[in-house]
């Protein structure tokens, strides 16, 4: 696990000062490499191999070819790939799976990553072709950034890499990117490939690219493609496939040279890491972290169920506002760009605490977005079942009345705005079930019906499939809650492994009927199936519960009253209809929609005091 740089032209001083920009994410050791026209950097945090052999910027050669790699994230299945290269003859100095990419990529050119089971971001420098050969992995755990204005190529770990190119003026306010601004206060994150700056980038999960350093011209595509949906109605089958598959996730993201042990929430998805993690490790030694809240979202009784049950050697934290309060300048660092997921805090919190103790965490993320586990996917079910009624009963139900209800999101979707929405086209949901009610760009608009058409692609006329895929490939996964895991976790040096995202869960979740994943009232139904036996009752029929913090409370207190307002300000002429839809709506009403926005604001707010000059 790594932090990695670049660009295409040569100063050392310049790569150096990237370097320390990112330090935070590889304390244990740092190296430069440059040639002809190009410059790389890495920061290292030693996981596998701690030797010197694992050092980077690392260069392999075999036979008459010759390539270098920056690369940042971990290859599981690197051992069964090191076999097949050494029986092509290919040999190897070191035990990371850093080399085994680059034998790879001499062996399989940019099909090698349809090899590769991890999570990853890297940059192979390859003289012979004179090109920059980059890849994202397929869901996007590990993050890219890269600035291009048709010369210069620049790449990082986090926009603060490419910050330290003081002449690009990134830190003025007419470079703050508009469609960017509009997508933050709209998702409550920036999606790939957008970035809050002009001329700057993400590389989108499941994508590779390539930077020809003669032309400077770039090549992007997606090399992993979702298979359709296909399901297979055979409990038994599939109950055996997803225990033996999590069991495989698990087992292959134990592999350490350093402490391991597991961040535990006390719901299904982090009880179910540490109850496959009991069967390969001994229980006595595994380290497992939690930290709870007061309030009604508070998961503490379920943490204690859990830690009871396995035993393990576990650690309590709690999280008040005086913690909330002490990290939101940390936070406005950590988070180089706007993002307003306000778990980040307490989850920043946890990974501190937890490095005290490990170097990577097993974590539960994705068991949602595979299994069906959110209130949106329940429905996207009940879109499916209303679709199937005639459609002169939906237009007359459509006219029923229904009570305004902000401060209950989802009953926004149950009845007559859900049958309203049903006689539209279902790209259209997200933007005709809430309009008049939220913020909806025209960039919004377009960025959502795209998705949803793409999610479409892989189903047959459900509605509860696309919502989910939806989920998994661009709202609530990708530059969302995984780049809020991998900064909070990265910012303390600590790495954050998740089963769930294995890709092979991808396509088994194409196997599930939708009836097994959510019906009219419950999600994850044969997820619960599976970890029967392996977790107490009490937990596998829990109902969900947000790790949400009372963020809205805290920011809503009167003595941040006036920092909203100013927050305000700086939005007049970045998106004069941003700035009134706040001004005039979401300021001015309290429920917990629009308190939302309030946190988005406020975060706003305080990263633009972090990274914009004269605010």
């Amino acid at each position: 696990m790594c932090g990695i740089n670049g660009f295409n032209f040569i100063d050392k001083k310049l790569i150096e000062s990237m370097n320390s920009a990112i330090k935070h994410r590889g304390p244990d050791d740092e190296g430069i490499f440059t040639d002809r026209n190009i410059s790389l950097g890495n920061v290292r945090l030693s996981v596998l191999d701690l030797s010197k052999a694992g050092r980077q910027p690392m260069t392999y050669k075999h036979r008459n070819r010759l390539v270098t790699i920056v690369h940042n994230g971990e290859v599981y299945n690197f051992l069964e790939i090191k076999k097949r290269l050494e029986k092509k003859g290919y040999e190897f100095k070191s035990r990371t799976d850093t080399e085994v990419i680059l034998a790879s990529y001499i062996e399989w050119g940019y099909k090698c990553v349809n090899n590769f089971n991890g999570m990853w971001a890297f940059v192979i420098y390859d003289p012979a072709k004179n090109l920059f050969f980059c890849s994202r992995d397929r869901l996007g755990q590990k993050p890219f950034y890269y600035y291009f204005d048709g010369k210069k190529f620049i790449f990082s770990s986090e926009l603060k890499g490419i910050i330290k190119h003081k002449y690009l003026r990134l830190n003025q306010k007419e470079k703050i990117n508009k469609e960017a601004l509009e997508l933050y206060f709209a998702l409550g994150f920036i999606p790939s490939p957008y970035t809050i700056y002009t001329n700057t980038f993400k590389l989108e999960p499941r994508q590779s690219l390539i930077f020809n350093l003669d032309s400077k011209k770039i090549k992007k595509w997606f090399y992993y493609k979702i298979p359709k949906y296909n399901p297979i109605n055979d409990s038994r089958k599939l109950i055996e496939e997803g225990r033996n598959l999590l069991k495989d996730a698990v087992r292959l993201r134990m592999i350490s040279d350093v402490p391991i042990g597991a961040l535990l929430s006390g719901g299904l998805d982090s009880s179910t890491t540490v109850g496959f993690m009991k069967e390969l490790t001994d229980i006595k030694n595994l380290h497992t972290f939690s930290i709870g809240f007061e309030g009604e979202y508070d998961e503490t009784p379920f943490i204690t169920i859990v830690k009871e049950y396995f035993n393990t050697n576990h650690h309590q934290y709690q999280f008040t506002e005086r913690d909330f309060e002490e990290l939101i300048e940390i936070y406005s660092f950590i988070y180089d760009e706007p993002l307003s997921d306000s778990s980040g805090f307490p989850t920043y919190k946890l990974c501190k605490k937890a490095r005290e103790y490990i170097t990577v965490a097993l974590s539960g993320d994705g068991g949602d977005e595979i299994f069906g586990g959110y209130h949106e996917h329940i429905v996207g079910y009940r879109m499916d079942f209303i679709r199937k009624i005639p459609k002169f009963l939906r237009l007359l139900l459509s006219k029923i009345p229904a009570k305004r209800n902000l401060n209950n999101y989802a009953s926004l979707f149950l009845l007559k705005k859900a049958f309203k929405a049903s006689l539209y086209d279902p790209t259209l949901f997200f933007i005709k079930a809430l309009e008049g009610e939220i913020f909806l760009p025209e960039v919004f608009r377009n960025w959502t019906i795209k998705k949803m058409r793409d999610c479409n692609k892989y189903n047959v006329d459900s509605i509860a499939e696309a919502f989910r895929l939806y989920d998994m490939l661009y709202n609530t996964l990708p530059d969302n809650y995984l780049a809020k895991v991998d900064r909070a976790s990265m910012a303390e040096a600590l790495e954050v492994r998740s089963p769930f995202l294995d890709y092979r869960f991808i396509e088994f979740s194409q196997k599930i009927p939708t009836k097994w994943k959510t019906d009219l009232f419950h999600t994850k139904i044969l997820m619960r199936d599976i970890i029967k036996g392996i977790l107490p009752n009490e937990i596998i029929y829990r109902s969900k519960q947000g790790f949400v913090p009372p963020l809205q409370e805290w920011i809503l207190n009167k003595k941040h009253e006036s920092f909203l307002l100013h927050s305000l300000d700086l939005l007049k002429d970045l998106s004069p209809e941003l700035y009134f839809f706040l001004k005039d709506k979401a300021l001015k009403e309290k429920n917990k929609l629009y308190g939302r926005y309030k946190i988005r604001l406020f975060l706003f707010g305080k990263w633009m005091e972090k990274w914009i000059k004269s605010v």
